[in-house]
């Protein structure tokens, strides 16, 4: 039985695109790329999220987090091939939690900020692997479409975008 009302997850549905800025420990940037990531609601409450990532020299992935139910507590969990964790909504913040299966050991902390008009929002990774502190990863992005505005023939075409394999070059 759903015993808690969602604020924040909604407003991050749409369309949003944005930079990703890789930083090592020692604070010098290691990568950089653009983003661009689809997200909704199914109509049983269920949360998709697609993330594509494009490199200068022309690389691309798509990266498919599948399907995913929220629990008892609110709690997105996100279990695919991947990776395995959870997601919540703390104050103004959603917070992830989610470790590499291809790299045990290895654990992502993310925060999710929306602001001014809650079509711009700011993130950041922080990588670990065991008890290495491996550095961060800051993302802005803007909303630039909302969920109602994802053009539906993006699902359809989908399985033929998403990059195979486990490990992501946005992960290394």
């Amino acid at each position: 039985m759903k015993n808690y009302e969602l604020k924040l997850f909604p407003k991050h549905t749409g369309i949003w695109e944005g930079t990703y800025r890789r930083i090592g420990a020692d604070g010098i940037l290691i990568d950089q790329w653009k983003s661009r990531l689809t997200i909704r609601f199914l109509p049983d409450g269920r949360y998709h999220q697609v993330n594509q990532y494009f490199w200068e020299d022309g690389f691309e992935e798509c990266l498919d987090f599948g399907i995913n139910s929220f629990n008892d507590k609110g709690e997105l969990i996100f279990e695919n091939p991947r990776l395995s964790g959870k997601a919540w909504e703390t104050g103004r913040s959603v917070v992830l939690i989610w470790d590499y299966k291809h790299r045990p050991g290895m654990t992502l902390f993310e925060q999710i900020d929306l602001i001014g008009n809650d079509d711009h929002r700011i993130r950041v990774w922080k990588w670990s692997e065991k008890d290495t502190f491996n550095g961060v990863t800051m993302i802005e992005e803007r909303k630039v479409a909302t969920e109602e505005e994802i053009d539906p023939q993006f699902w359809v075409d989908l399985p033929n975008k998403r990059t195979n394999g486990q490990a992501s070059r946005s992960d290394s």
